[in-house]
């Protein structure tokens, strides 16, 4: 079955590598020569990440998948918001549209590389035949033999056919489009004034989908028709961000710090308070003989108090250690009072097994 699946992505001459526990998958182009069904391999490679929902990074950008597939695989990162950092291959105006809707939708994500092409869409029809297949004005057929010399053709009859060849040619000159193979959509090409500002206007909306996609922080945006200053931005932008959940976690791991300090500063306080409160009372403390002479300086109550004390004081700490590290197990209160408990009684069990 899995071979079933990677057959497409052979066929295209795409090669996969899977690092960090198949968590990140690399994909490369190791056959050119099969360029004209490299889209099939990019519905393929969207039809494994969809079926693999443990992949995380995705490195394309040595893929050569060009717009067509671009566009099957950011179809379906948008449904499945799973990848946290992706790389993708050079993309025209078309692909760059359609990771927009990635960048804007793919909230997990955190990492994002590219390459913008000043060119409408990279996916290029596949021509089998040109215009001069069309002239045939050269032609002379060859002559045989036994052939009988043709009779001298009329003036009238020759132009009459060259305006039809002329005609025929415009024809086929209008519809000279071939699918490649491919099957996909044929985007149209903007011309003039608004091919001259399709780019700007994508790099515009990419400039501001990074401001406010606040889990970014890192992004590169490379290539000649890509200005200096919107590289800039989007990098201020994801530094940005990485300024601020650096700066959450801090303050996260100093408070559940602080808060673990003040617990047992708190503890000591009463425990000491207690002592001084009951001062030196006759009893025995477990495991001696009880005789007049046996005087504890340290009451049996504040005795238990101070051992109950310490051991759940060590429990808080730990507690608030866990929480600090944002662990799901203790989130809530119930999780809290499970672990404390847990904790204590691994205590007393140790204590237990020390005697």
């Amino acid at each position: 079955m899995v071979q079933e699946a990677l057959l497409p992505l052979i066929e295209a001459g795409l090669e996969l590598e899977y690092q960090e526990g198949g968590t990140k998958l690399i994909v490369r182009d190791v056959a050119p020569t099969s360029v004209s069904i490299r889209n099939r391999g990019g519905e393929a490679l969207a039809a494994l990440i969809n079926s693999d929902r443990k992949i995380r990074a995705l490195d394309m950008s040595q893929s050569n998948i060009s717009d067509n597939g671009i566009a099957n695989l950011c179809l379906t990162l948008r449904q499945t918001n799973q990848l946290e950092e992706l790389h993708a291959s050079p993309v025209g105006h078309t692909g760059l549209e359609f990771l927009l809707g990635v960048v804007r939708r793919c909230q997990r994500l955190h990492t994002l590389s590219l390459e913008v092409r000043d060119l409408p869409t990279l996916v290029q029809d596949r021509q089998n035949i040109s215009a001069t297949d069309y002239d045939t004005s050269a032609y002379k057929a060859e002559k045989r033999a036994d052939d009988e010399e043709e009779a001298p053709e009329d003036p009238e009859e020759a132009e009459a056919n060259a305006a039809k060849a002329e005609q025929l040619k415009k024809l086929f000159a209008e519809n000279d489009v071939d699918s490649g193979d491919e099957g996909g959509i044929v985007f149209p090409q903007p011309q003039g004034k608004e091919r001259a500002e399709a780019l700007p206007n994508l790099l515009a909306q990419l400039v501001t989908a990074v401001r406010q996609h606040g889990n970014l922080t890192s992004v590169a945006c490379t290539g000649e028709a890509v200005p200096s200053d919107m590289q800039l931005d989007m990098m201020r932008a994801a530094e940005a961000h990485k300024a601020l959940h650096e700066k959450i976690a801090a303050e996260k791991e100093e408070k559940g710090a602080r808060t673990a300090v003040d617990a047992l500063y708190d503890q000591m306080e009463e425990i000491r308070h207690m002592h001084q409160q009951q001062g030196t009372i006759e009893g025995s403390l477990p495991g001696e003989e009880h005789d007049e002479s046996s005087l504890t300086r340290l009451g049996i109550r504040s005795y238990v108090g101070r051992r109950l004390f310490t051991a759940l004081g060590e429990a808080l700490f730990e507690c608030q250690r866990f929480k600090s590290k944002e662990n799901e197990a203790v989130s809530d209160s119930e999780g809290e009072l499970a672990f404390i408990a847990m904790y204590i009684r691994q205590k007393l069990a140790q204590e237990m097994e020390g005697q």
